[in-house]
């Protein structure tokens, strides 16, 4: 059983650096399942600890929500991470702010964790200047990594007087919590004797003469070097002031493009944007081509190489997600776990020009063999069906027995007679809630639908109305029970237990693996309704 506390996760692959916090409370996590119904939550290895393992959503409605490793059969999870709390992707949320910051200013950079992870964030712009954010307040700041032509510190890292003195201010972030609860980037600098001040990360203007704050007349850090000079000149002296006039901003960039270079970095953009690999592959071969038919070393130039790099990871992102998700989907296929959004992010994937024979030979595989198990399962239930139908089981929703089994009832009780009925209207509010993205309770249903007898039905009806509102269901699709299965309590867990197998279908055994299983069916049936 894995019983971490992991609030934070990245989205779409293991080396993804996309990271999310799972909410605390239950309504919140339900609309952030709907949110991202498509996509997938992982323990990254960009996280500390991270493992790389698929992970699923945890609601609690009486204790705090969080992400949980998926079931894998084995009494051992091997990810090196303890509980995860929220602050433990701060450094991918910064990452993401200052990317966004740098494009605001038309900059490219390349960013990369140094070790341990977690304990800094870094970026090269395409000038080789390198910004460095250290956010590890256990670890002293290497103020003489000559590599570095300007330091941010986090919340908590310590700059001495003597720093303050000899650089004259220092660059600080902070984390705040926006509405979502997700960590967003705000900077300040703090100058001797006057403590910091802050201000939007937007509003810090950067150019070849440093960084200028709002309202700031100086630059608040001298340029230094390209990389590639620092062999034959001395490093200056950082942050030395070079007096700018109080009006003056960082210079607009000129027009500079050619109508062919910009027509190239557009389509490049306009591919990425809508991430269609085809035109994504198409552009990035336009700009490759145009790179090689002698244009000069312009801004045009190294902006063109700037957009076929960014290109071309996105094509290696795309390449490793589809990596995991065939991987994923043949462990899953084998173990027998339901595989039908795996399958068809699959087959997605290996439609790409640059998927490998092996991968589209085993999805193939795997979706022909697929299609035969679906068939041997509903050739079995029909079986199961007719069986059912000679010992006299309920009837069909659409149609009541006309002289149903009697049965022994307590007093009060439903009349076997009712469960058609009463079926019916489960059927129609299930269907509600699983296009609404939501999860129900028998509560619920009766509150919703005003039908009194939902509070008279003993275990054994409710698992007979249950059967009749998933009897039709297809056998890849996830049964409507599951929506009643939220709490996760043992009783909810039996009763799911006792439908599937009216139903033919087989259950992790442990309790636990079958609350995984259920959390991730949940997941399913929401996208499955979302557009019926």
């Amino acid at each position: 059983m894995d019983t971490r506390l992991i609030q934070t996760a990245v989205l779409g692959s293991p080396d993804s650096d996309v990271p999310v916090v799972c909410p605390e409370d239950a309504d919140e996590l339900d609309a952030f399942r709907r949110e991202h119904a498509d996509e997938t939550w992982w323990c990254g290895t960009h996280l500390p600890g991270g493992c790389g393992r698929r992970l699923t959503t945890k609601l609690y409605r009486d204790r705090i929500s969080h992400f949980a490793h998926y079931a894998d059969g084995s009494s051992e999870h091997r990810c090196g991470s303890a509980s995860r709390g929220k602050d433990s992707a701060n450094h991918l949320f910064v990452k993401a702010d200052l990317a966004t910051w740098l494009r605001s200013q038309g900059v490219v950079a390349e960013f990369d964790f140094p070790e341990p992870i977690g304990s800094a964030v870094r970026a090269r712009l395409e000038d080789g200047r390198i910004l460095l954010v250290h956010l590890d307040r256990q670890r002293e700041v290497d103020w003489d990594d000559e590599t570095v032509w300007e330091f941010f510190l986090g919340p908590g890292v310590q700059a001495g007087p003597e720093v303050l003195d000899r650089r004259g201010r220092v660059h600080r972030i902070r984390l705040d919590k926006n509405d979502n609860g997700a960590p967003t980037t705000t900077t300040g600098v703090q100058e001797p004797g006057s403590g910091t001040r802050w201000f939007p990360l937007a509003g810090l203007a950067l150019s070849a003469d440093g960084l200028s704050a709002p309202d700031v007349g100086i630059p608040l850090a001298a340029p230094q070097p390209h990389l590639s000079e620092r062999k034959s000149a001395a490093v200056p002296t950082k942050n030395a002031a070079v007096p700018l006039p109080r009006t003056a901003v960082a210079p607009a960039p000129a027009a500079r493009h050619s109508d062919q270079t910009l027509q190239a970095l557009q389509r490049i953009d306009s591919a990425l944007h809508l991430e269609h690999p085809g035109q994504v592959a198409a552009a990035v071969r336009h700009a490759e081509e145009l790179l090689l038919s002698g244009l000069p070393e312009t801004e045009d130039r190294r902006e063109l190489r700037a957009a076929v790099a960014k290109g071309h990871r996105w094509q290696e992102q795309r390449s490793r997600r589809r990596a995991t998700v065939v991987s994923q989907l043949r462990e899953d296929f084998t173990a027998g776990r339901p595989v039908g959004v795996l399958l068809r992010q699959a087959v997605e994937l290996v439609a790409d020009e640059d998927a490998s024979n092996d991968d589209r030979a085993t999805v193939t595989d795997i979706r022909t063999r697929f299609v035969l198990r679906v068939e041997e399962e509903k050739a079995k239930r029909a079986r199961l069906e007719a069986e059912r139908a000679a010992r006299t089981r309920p009837a069909r929703i659409e149609q009541a027995p006309p002289q149903p089994m009697p049965r022994p009832r307590a007093p009060g009780q439903v009349d076997p007679s009712e469960l058609a009925d009463i079926a019916r209207g489960v059927y129609g509010a299930l269907k509600r809630a699983a296009r609404e993205g939501r999860v129900t309770s028998w509560d619920d249903l009766r509150r919703r639908s005003g039908d009194r007898r939902l509070t008279r039905l003993g275990l054994r009806d409710k698992a007979e109305v249950l059967y009749l509102v998933d009897q039709h269901a297809q056998e890849d699709e996830p049964l409507l029970s599951v929506l009643l299965t939220a709490a996760d309590s043992a009783l909810s867990l039996q009763l799911y237990r006792d439908v599937a197998h009216l139903l033919g279908r087989p259950l992790p055994a442990l309790d636990q693996a079958l609350a995984d299983h259920l959390a991730a069916e949940r997941v399913e049936l929401h996208q499955w309704w979302k557009h019926r």
